[in-house]
């Protein structure tokens, strides 16, 4: 039986529309011990599941909206005027009454898109094969950076890209488990090679990546299943390894955020529980139980939301 492309799209958009409704699903949130955790104080986070090809905001302990992505998602935020959605595809922005538009698409096929960061701006720094781009809030390409340095697989080059305070980038090089940090003018000025540094567990496929305000680098390792600081000597000076949380059955960290108190939230993709904070000396806050069906379950990164959306 044939379709009309037509009609599948039209298929598609009812799928999207009936996803993207509020649905609250409570979360299990549990202490180190298995007790019941109170998650009020736990600030709303924007949680991207890629496999599902999601975007999820908790608050209030709870799935309180859900959006599809264009192609598998790779990151979610929120604004104080839109949800933004990053799919492998294209780009998809959400206003406070839940109407899309397209934010970015690429013309060309295959590009993949890896990662995004709403800017100060209003617009928008969005990671694709193997280039950098900058938006201005109207969604005009407004600056372009190469990347030829990474590998050549799609899927593999890079998962995170920051803008830094400075005006300058730092990417997390998938495949090479290289950290990349260029200045304003797009050009490297330091390369973390992950694979020559001495590290409590082999890194592969590294995911997330922060610049932190003392010049360290943290470094969410893939499989590796591990977080990591790195110092300007490219030395070791913090990890955090499955073995120092062994309730969570850590088997991959993805990206994460810092609260203002030095805490860390992780997504923990594929681990027994999928999301879970730490703080610095390496005691366990919190964990989220899987749900596989209203919940979390397989989630590969993760933001703050917007306080004022």
């Amino acid at each position: 039986m044939k379709v009309s492309i037509r009609k599948m799209r039209s298929i598609s958009l009812i799928f999207i529309s009936i996803l993207n409704v509020a649905f609250a699903a409570d979360l299990e949130f549990v202490n180190k011990d298995g007790a019941e955790f109170n998650s009020e104080g736990i600030q709303a986070l924007m949680v991207t599941e890629h496999l599902k090809a999601q975007g999820k905001l908790i608050q209030d302990g709870a799935i309180a909206m859900r959006w599809a992505s264009y192609g598998n998602c790779q990151e979610v935020w929120q604004t104080d005027k839109f949800t933004i959605i990053c799919g492998t595809r294209g780009v998809w922005k959400y206003d406070k009454k839940n109407t899309r538009a397209i934010y970015f698409e690429p013309k060309m096929r295959p590009l993949e898109i890896h990662s995004c960061q709403p800017l100060k701006d209003g617009g928008i720094l969005i990671a694709v094969n193997k280039v950098l781009l900058e938006l201005n809030p109207g969604g005009k390409i407004t600056r372009m950076i190469k990347i030829p340095y990474l590998r050549s697989e799609q899927r593999l080059q890079m998962k995170t890209v920051r803008k830094l305070s400075d005006g300058g980038y730092v990417i997390s090089g998938c495949a090479q488990n290289k950290i990349y940090i260029l200045n304003k003018k797009g050009m490297v000025t330091r390369t973390i090679d992950l694979d020559k540094i001495e590290l409590p567990a082999k890194v592969r496929r590294i995911h997330g990546v922060a610049v932190l305000d003392n010049g360290n680098v943290l470094v969410g390792t893939g499989y590796g299943a591990s977080l990591v600081e790195i110092d300007k000597k490219d030395k070791l000076v913090w990890s955090l390894t499955a073995e120092d949380l062994p309730t969570i059955g850590l088997k991959y960290v993805g990206s994460f955020v810092i609260r203002e108190n030095g805490n860390i939230i992780v997504a923990a993709y594929n681990s027994a529980y999928p999301m879970f904070e730490v703080d610095r000396k390496k005691n366990l806050v919190w964990k989220v139980r899987r749900d596989k069906e209203k919940g979390i379950d397989l989630p590969t990164a993760i933001n703050f939301a917007s306080a004022d959306f």
